[in-house]
Order: C-alpha cells, then sequence, then structure tokens
C-alpha cells in the first residue's frame, strides 16, 4: 500500500518512521557561565552522545557515550567553565519495586577526571536507601568547586540531609541533617537552607516548613492536603532573605505570590503580596540568571517570548526574536553570566524545533542546527484548535491534524490520540505521533478531556476518580463532533493511546464497542484494582486513593472501570505493546489485559518489548511500537480493509 493508492493520485512518500521516532539531534543544550562553549546531547542512530563545543556550534565533539539499552542521560550542568555535572538514569529493583536509580557525575569537558558526586553511603546495611543520587539544589555559581546536594545517608531517617560535596574529589559535609518526611529543600539567595516540604501521604500531609537562619529553628509555614486548593509551593527566595517566592491559587489557577516570612498574619501564616495572575493560566515557573537575580515567571506562549521576562531589554530582545521566528514557541534561556550571549529553542505548529545561540553585542542571532533535521515543515500538516460542548456541557478544547490531501467525501479515517498522565495535555506544539499518523493518511483528534492540566484547577480536579466515567465520555463527544463535522468516516476509527491514553483506548473499545475498529494500547493500564494496590505499595497511598480510588473500598467502581475486567465486551481487534523494564505501568497490566482477551477468545495481538521502557527510549523500541501501529491501523481502517469498503 501506498498513500497514493490511498487518495488515487501520485504523491510524494512521506519520512520514514525512523524520522519520526528519532530523538532530537540537538537535546538540553548549555552554555558555560563564561558563554564560550555549550554542551549537551546530541542523538544519533539510536545511541546518544553527551558533546561539547564552541558557543557558535561549532568544534562539538563527544565526551561520554551511552546506547540507551540501560544507562540513560537526565541532564548536565556546568558547574564553572570546565567542570560539568551530568545525571544518568537506570532500572533497577528497589524494596522489591521497579524503579529509575540516578547518579551524578562530574568530569571535565575531555569527559576526563570523572567522579561519582554520591559514593556508596558510609553505613552499608542503609545502601537500599540511595536510590535518587543527583538532586543537587544549590549550584553555587560563585563558587564554582562546590554543590549543595539532598542526599539519603541515614539509615535511621528515611529522608535526604544536605550536604556540601566537592566536584573535584565527591568528598562531602553534611550541613543539614535529614528530618522525617522532608524531600525537598530550599536555599536563599546566601545559599543558606532556609525552607523545606514534608510529604506525607500516609496522613495525607503536605507541610511546608522554613527557618529565620542558617541556625534558626524550624516552624511550620503552611500545611495542606494532596489535591488541596489551598495549597502553597515555594519556588524561590527573593534577595531580601525573608521574601519567598510561591505559588497559589488566585481563583482557578494558580498565581505567584511573594510571602513574607517575618510578617504573620492573624493565623500565624506568612502574608503574602501578589506579584503576577494570568487570565486563564497558571503561573508555574521562576526564572533566574546566572546571577540569581529574578527575571521572569510562566510559560512561553506562541509568538509571545516577551511575556516571561520583568526586565524591559530582556522583553525587547524576545520581541525581536518573535518577529524574526514568528508564531513559534521561542524559549529564551542559558544566558552566560554576563547576560550577553544566550540561547533559544525555537519550534511550533507544523515546526519540529532549531537550536540557537545569540549575541546581544553583536546583534547575531545564528543557528546550531535543526532538532530534527529529516522532517521539514513542508512534509507536516500542523494542528488546528477545536472545541466542543461535552454531553454535560462542559466545554472541551483539542486538536485535529488531517492529512496535506483534499478531504474525501466520506471523511478521513481517523485516529483518536487521547494523551497520557491524564494529569497532563495536548498543546498546539510540533507533535512527532501525530504528524507521522497524518503523513500516513489519517485524521488525528487530540482531546483536551476533564482531568487534563493546564486548564484551571476545577477542570483538572474533575477527573478526580472518575477514569473511564466522565474522562471518557469526553472523548466519545470528541468523536461525535468530528462526525458531526465531518470530518471522520463512521467505518473507519481507531483510538490509540500510550500510558493513560492507552488505558482510554482499551476502555473505549470497552465502552463504545461500536464506535471504533480498533485500539491500540502502549503500556496502558488495564486493571484500576492492581494499580491502585500497585500505587499504594510504592507510598502513594492517599495520592492513589484521590485521584484513581482505593483498590479496596472502591473495588466496585475500579472493576466495573478496568478493560481487563470487561474484555469480553470488546468487538474489535486490539493491539497491546509494553515493555518488561515499564517504571510507571507495571508490564503485568498488559500481560492481565492479554489473559483477559485470550479467556474471552478475542481478536489481539500482544506485543512484548523486552528491556523496553515506559518512555520508549531506545530508539529501536520507538520504531517498533510505530511500525506495529501503522500496520494495525492499516489492516482495521486503511484503505486494503474491510472498513474501507
Amino acid at each position: 500500500m501506498t498513500i497514493g493508492m490511498l487518495y488515487g493520485g501520485a504523491i510524494a512518500a512521506p519520512p520514514p518512521v525512523e524520522v519520526f521516532a528519532a530523538k532530537p539531534l540537538l537535546d538540553d543544550f548549555r552554555l558555560s557561565p563564561d558563554g564560550q562553549r555549550i554542551v549537551g546531547f546530541m542523538n544519533i542512530g539510536g545511541k546518544s552522545s553527551l558533546v561539547t563545543g564552541n558557543w557558535d556550534g561549532s568544534g562539538i565533539r563527544p565526551i561520554l557515550d551511552t546506547d540507551n539499552n540501560k544507562f540513560l542521560f537526565n541532564w548536565v550542568h556546568w558547574v564553572n567553565n570546565d567542570r560539568l555535572v551530568v545525571s544518568l538514569r537506570f532500572p533497577s529493583t528497589t524494596r522489591g519495586t521497579l524503579a529509575w536509580e540516578t547518579r551524578a557525575l562530574a568530569m571535565d569537558l575531555k569527559g576526563e577526571n570523572v567522579v561519582n558526586l554520591v559514593p556508596p553511603p558510609r553505613r552499608s546495611n542503609s545502601k537500599w536507601l540511595a536510590q535518587q543520587q543527583d538532586d543537587v539544589i544549590d549550584w553555587l555559581p560563585e563558587d564554582g568547586q562546590h554543590v549543595l546536594m539532598s542526599i539519603v545517608e541515614d539509615f535511621d531517617v528515611f529522608a535526604p540531609g544536605v550536604f556540601l560535596v566537592d566536584v573535584n574529589t565527591g568528598k562531602r559535609n553534611q550541613i543539614l541533617g535529614p528530618r522525617e518526611n522532608v524531600w525537598s529543600w530550599l536555599t536563599d539567595t546566601q545559599h543558606q537552607v532556609r525552607v523545606g516540604v514534608r510529604r506525607d501521604e500516609e496522613k495525607d500531609l503536605i507541610e511546608v516548613i522554613g527557618r529565620d537562619s542558617e541556625k534558626g529553628d524550624w516552624r511550620k509555614l503552611w500545611r495542606y492536603s494532596f489535591f488541596d486548593r489551598k495549597d502553597i509551593h515555594p519556588i524561590a527566595f527573593g534577595r531580601d532573605p525573608q521574601s519567598l517566592y510561591v505559588t497559589a491559587l488566585k481563583g482557578d489557577y494558580q498565581a505567584l505570590y511573594l510571602a513574607h516570612l517575618d510578617k504573620l498574619d492573624t493565623q500565624g501564616k506568612p502574608t503574602m503580596d501578589l506579584v503576577v495572575a494570568r487570565e486563564n493560566e497558571h503561573v508555574e515557573n521562576v526564572f533566574r540568571l546566572p546571577n540569581g537575580e529574578l527575571v521572569g515567571f510562566g510559560g512561553v506562549r506562541e509568538g509571545d517570548a516577551a511575556r516571561v521576562f520583568i526586565e524591559e531589554s530582556l522583553k525587547e530582545l524576545a520581541a525581536d526574536i518573535d518577529r524574526l521566528l514568528p508564531k513559534r514557541f521561542n524559549l529564551i534561556h542559558g544566558f552566560s553570566r554576563d547576560l550577553n550571549r544566550y540561547l533559544v529553542e525555537s519550534s511550533g505548529n507544523g515546526v519540529p524545533g532549531q537550536l540557537l545561540v545569540g549575541d546581544r553585542k553583536a546583534g547575531t542571532l545564528k543557528l546550531i542546527g535543526d532538532r530534527y533535521p529529516d522532517l521539514k515543515p513542508e512534509d507536516l500538516s500542523g494542528k488546528r484548535r477545536i472545541k466542543f460542548k461535552a454531553r454535560d456541557g462542559l466545554e472541551i478544547r483539542g486538536f485535529l491534524t488531517v492529512p496535506k490531501s483534499d478531504t474525501p467525501e466520506d471523511g478521513w479515517p481517523m485516529v483518536v490520540l487521547p494523551h497520557g498522565g491524564p494529569i497532563s495535555e495536548d498543546d498546539i506544539d510540533f507533535d512527532p505521533w501525530a504528524e507521522l499518523l497524518a503523513s500516513r493518511g489519517y485524521a488525528v483528534l487530540q482531546i483536551n478531556f476533564r482531568g487534563s492540566d493546564n486548564l484551571g484547577r476545577s477542570f483538572r480536579d474533575a477527573g478526580l476518580q472518575r477514569w473511564g466515567l466522565e474522562m471518557q465520555d469526553d472523548l466519545t463527544d470528541g468523536v461525535q463532533w468530528a462526525l458531526g463535522a465531518h470530518i471522520a468516516n463512521p467505518r473507519r476509527m481507531c483510538i490509540v493511546g500510550a500510558s493513560y491514553g492507552g488505558y482510554a483506548a482499551l476502555m473505549g473499545a470497552v465502552k463504545t464497542p461500536d464506535l471504533y475498529r480498533c485500539a491500540i494500547s502502549f503500556a496502558g493500564v488495564s486493571n484500576l484494582v492492581d494499580m491502585s494496590r500497585h500505587w499504594a505499595g510504592y507510598g502513594g497511598s492517599k495520592v492513589a486513593d484521590k485521584q484513581l480510588g482505593n483498590y479496596w473500598n472502591d473495588r466496585d467502581r475500579l472493576k466495573q472501570t478496568s478493560p481487563s475486567s470487561r474484555a469480553a465486551e470488546i468487538k474489535v481487534p486490539v493491539l497491546l505493546v509494553h515493555g518488561t523494564v515499564d517504571v510507571q505501568v507495571p508490564y503485568d497490566q498488559s500481560v492481565d489485559m492479554d489473559k483477559a482477551l485470550k479467556a474471552a477468545g478475542k481478536n489481539h495481538r500482544f506485543v512484548t518489548l523486552e528491556g523496553g521502557d515506559h518512555q520508549l527510549s531506545r530508539q529501536s523500541d520507538h520504531v517498533k511500537f510505530l511500525d506495529e501501529t501503522l500496520k494495525f491501523l492499516d489492516q482495521n481502517i486503511g484503505p486494503g480493509s474491510s472498513a474501507a469498503k
């Protein structure tokens, strides 16, 4: 089959699957403090390399490589102009549960003089505690030889202390002992540890604690429950050591406040002044320059990079970049310490992405390279925004991607592509999966169903404990909108998803058995009772109870909304794909679904990715999944299928 056959005409062959499955060629690049060099990751042929080069992108060379079979890069950061810290992760079994472990390695620019910043704990009987070993809480930029790290080392208190770590030798000195269930620490601009966040999931408690100085007593600042609308999130200290930037709800969206730790209200809590609130948008991120100055907040919007910055000259810089690169998400970051040089990551709707470097004094903006060099804008379809009313009147928003050819008279074969999370979202930015499907002749419908993020707290919380219920109905109502608009062919619909999206694909085949002609689940949840029990066993019981439901008290509802319990109701072919080292959704979830479909005598295929993870980190796994998906779609809703006749 060719796409030309699909539409009855000769058109250029679309890019191969490998192009859509590839990681970005250029990823997570950063400028050195003096602005003379860059460091980042390059992904080529399924392998990843830590590379460094000159500030303008010349002289790039690798200093550390991985084949992504076990070890994966997380991030890289400059400690000084000559030394780096790189974080890696790998799967391991911890306390009987598969989990990620991390390591932080310091090295010079040749990849030599490598030091493990968190060597095995001093007490051999506490080795099992050291799972996360890359938590740098303060880079101490004026020092350049040490960092502050949060490290679990004490066998008696299962929580991290704070250590001053020498990046040249790995030697460390504890400057703050652990406190029970405090897993996050925050320093002020004088690099003193002043705030901690306690998370006790068994007691449904989050508590922010603080102290007035490095030697002061700890006191409670705020206390709330998981998914509480009264939550307060400490972000960063201001230059005044008694001023703390936090986010908290204003109406239905998070706003940025300045909390005064030395000025308390009648309830003994810090008073807060509003810094900024944005209509219909969370203010989530605080952006600091290398000198520690607060200069911005919030995420970049399409065509509006200036909104991030406070300082006028940076606003002007961002506006100039938006004029040069219009209708894109232009993320300006990675300034050199003198604020002269900077990096820009630029992508957009139908624009795969580029990395650029600017020099303010010279007035230049230079392209370092394309992040997906084998994907050209002319090969891509792009998305358009849609919205419709759910059956209960709630407004639902989403995105539609259609092939570049004319709409067939009977509508496009359509793939419904629910996102994972489910507390996540689809947006208008470049999306390789949607573009791959559109390049093969399928329309793609992406819906931000209730429970999705960044559409207001009420919208997000409307999804709590509603898996397979109203959340699923929103997807069905989106399909009905597409059918009513004559966009989709009612005989050629398939639902495809990963993680929660995989669950939604399976539940769509259960709940609306006549709506779809096939369902594809990558790493999807199938048994909510077992998933709730899994979360509870890994220390997230209260989060699981509130988001999903309790495996014992809510077991009737959870069984009713578990695809594996209702496999007999499925009428369409099902494709299951799952990796065996999936940390987020256990591989057994797809094993259970496979068994249930077999027992019910249903048409299905189960593909196991040996050693594969939840993120399809190995390109071979990603290619395998996409190949299997396209083949399955072709068989069931493609031009050669019975649905097309």
